[in-house]
């Protein structure tokens, strides 16, 4: 070993290799604790795109395998601290003093890039560089028929919002009445509006006090029937549903833009179920479904409730997440005794499948569970694809039909959710997309329509509840206040009020007045699959809220005080699904993992 002599007779024994190395280990040990130490104090944009940009412009892996974003943006706090201390050590080392910055490896230049955020001064008291986030709402160019359903959906929901708030001014004003008493009311309403004492049908006139007392009257007393009926539910039908777990239920619906919601009584009440087998099937919902193309009832006999309708096997790769059925509207109740139903499907794609009667069908005999499988052309109805919706990247989780019946949107994993054109898709081989909509930073899961059409709620993985106005494609207003995942949302008709749950068992329920929480309802001890207000028509107005969970029962809760109406027991194991039956029975139906298929009432 060779020695280094000096000036004094003293000899410096090189270190060995192992040494060496320890010592280079030893500074690599307290670089890191300054870097920890150091991106404590380091301030990096929360938005995942700025986070994103701020990686690619330093030259790092945008994500690497298992990081959530929480990880990647303390990735980026020690990038930021490494390569500021790097800064200071190259000063101490033009400045004559040891530093070591052989053991510090050069990080990659910070970002130029006017997009990404930008380093500041540093701050005089040692924290470090401070960044300036660049908040920049980027727009894309809208296509002409996104800008034509936009405009479509504008004229709708102006329409039903017009006629939603008179109906709802008319009970207001008569509630007002009927509790307080005449006197009372009239100082009560000059209050509200003092322009109305001189008009003949104003707040004043003796014949609209009496009108509006009694319809409120009319609705406490209907309201109070069907609670008590509730109260009773009891299980009236189960039905074999598939080979494989049922995974979504959905029911037939009314909406009209001309207000006659009440055609429910003359619309067929269709069952739709999707299960893990990818197959769909189509069952009665209690009407006779004697319905001919002229309008005219067949001499063929009706058929019984949960009886099998319509079945089409293999129509998707996999399981079915979601399953939604297009209301009726007008056209289609009076003359064309036809559906829509969309699928949603783990296999990255969704469907959209005609519900039409099937003239060659054996419509007198029902069929049993031994002959689930069977050929559809012996049922009732006959299950047609019109279109195969494809785009998403990951798998999809839900499906919902705007209120128009025109639209529907889709929900997926990828962190997006889209919004694809139904009457285009029913005249091409493709549905097309008219809208890619991304924003949550997690995986989007649930979806919901407002009745009106003017705003549609999405769920992510974090907790966020986003609420989009698709008139002019900004985003309304978000939620916050879910400790786990939320995995459904759904408004209800009265249009003041969105409902969400998911894997926390909670019920939440949202003001859009106030855009903050209004009722919190600890509903199950699992998680809850899904949400369903009672419709809009006339028979239910909307009076009560069903939810369906991972504990092995549905609730009913009332939608005046949130207290709970009625448990629903009976599936062996959880319940994958509800929803409810138009009509004054407030009949109930679920799916679950048990293959079967229930109907109480």
């Amino acid at each position: 070993m060779s020695s280094v002599p000096d000036n004094n007779n003293v000899e410096y024994l090189e270190l060995t290799s192992d040494s060496l190395a320890a010592q280079r280990s030893h500074r690599r040990l307290l670089l890191d604790l300054e870097v920890r130490k150091r991106a404590a104090t380091i301030d990096v944009p929360t938005l995942p795109g700025d986070v994103r940009d701020a990686l690619r412009g330093r030259g790092e892996p945008v994500r690497l395998f298992g990081e959530d974003l929480a990880a990647i943006r303390d990735r980026l706090r020690a990038v930021v601290a490494r390569w500021e201390i790097w800064s200071e050590k190259l000063r101490e080392e033009k400045g004559g003093e040891e530093g070591g910055l052989d053991d510090i490896a050069m990080p990659p230049p910070p970002p130029s890039s006017s997009s990404s955020p930008r380093p500041m001064a540093q701050s005089g008291d040692g924290g470090g560089m401070a960044y300036e986030e660049v908040t920049e709402t980027t727009y894309t160019r809208a296509s002409m028929e996104l800008i034509e359903a936009r405009r479509t959906m504008c004229i709708y929901s102006l329409e039903r919002s017009r006629r939603r708030l008179e109906v709802e001014r008319q009970r207001r004003r008569g509630m007002v009445r009927w509790t307080r008493g005449k006197k009372r009311a009239r100082l009560f309403d000059r209050e509200l509006d003092d322009d109305d004492e001189g008009n003949a049908d104003g707040l004043y006139n003796d014949a609209g006090l009496k009108e509006e007392s009694m319809l409120v009257k009319k609705l406490d007393e209907d309201c109070e029937r069907m609670y008590k009926s509730i109260r009773n539910h009891a299980l009236e039908g189960s039905q074999y549903g598939d080979v494989r777990p049922l995974s979504a239920v959905c029911t037939s619906s009314v909406s009209s833009g001309r207000g006659d919601i009440d055609d429910s009584t003359k619309a067929p009440k269709l069952i739709a179920t999707g299960g893990w087998s990818g197959g769909i099937k189509i069952w009665n919902g209690g009407d006779d479904h004697c319905i001919g193309s002229n309008g005219e009832d067949p001499t063929t006999p009706g058929t019984a409730p949960l009886d099998l309708m319509g079945a089409k096997n293999v129509v998707h790769e996999d399981r079915i997440m979601s399953i939604a059925m297009r209301p009726y509207c007008s056209s289609i109740t009076s003359f064309e005794p036809s559906s829509m139903v969309a699928t949603a499907s783990i296999d990255l794609s969704a469907k959209l499948f005609m519900i039409k009667l099937n003239e060659e069908g054996n419509t007198g005999d029902a069929m049993d569970v031994e002959n689930l499988n069977t050929n559809d052309s012996k049922l009732r109805y006959k299950i047609v694809e019109c279109a195969h919706l494809k785009g998403h990247a990951a798998r999809l989780c839900s499906v919902a039909f705007h209120p128009t019946g025109k639209y529907v949107a889709t929900t997926s994993f990828d962190h997006t959710w889209r919004l694809w054109d139904v009457e285009y898709s029913s005249s091409a081989s493709g549905g097309k997309e008219l809208l890619l909509q991304d924003g949550h930073a997690r995986e989007v899961y649930g979806v919901g329509f407002h009745p009106d059409g003017s705003l549609v709620a999405t769920t992510d993985f974090g907790g966020v509840v986003q609420c989009w106005d698709l008139r002019t494609g900004k985003s309304a207003c978000h939620f916050l206040g879910h400790a786990k995942r939320v995995l459904c949302s759904e408004f209800s008709p009265n249009g003041f009020q969105l409902a969400t749950a998911g894997d926390d068992g909670t019920i939440k329920i949202w003001d859009l007045r106030r855009r903050r929480s209004s009722a919190s309802i600890p509903a199950h001890t699992n998680l809850i699959t899904q949400l369903k207000f009672a419709h809009s028509s006339s028979s239910q107005n909307g009076e009560f809220l069903a939810s369906s969970s991972f504990d092995g029962t549905g609730k009913i809760w009332s939608t005046r005080d949130w207290k709970l109406l009625s448990v629903l027991e009976g599936h062996d194991g959880k319940v994958m699904g509800i929803d409810v039956l138009d009509g004054p029975c407030c009949g109930i139906v679920t799916c679950g993992y048990d293959k079967t298929l229930k109907l109480w009432q």
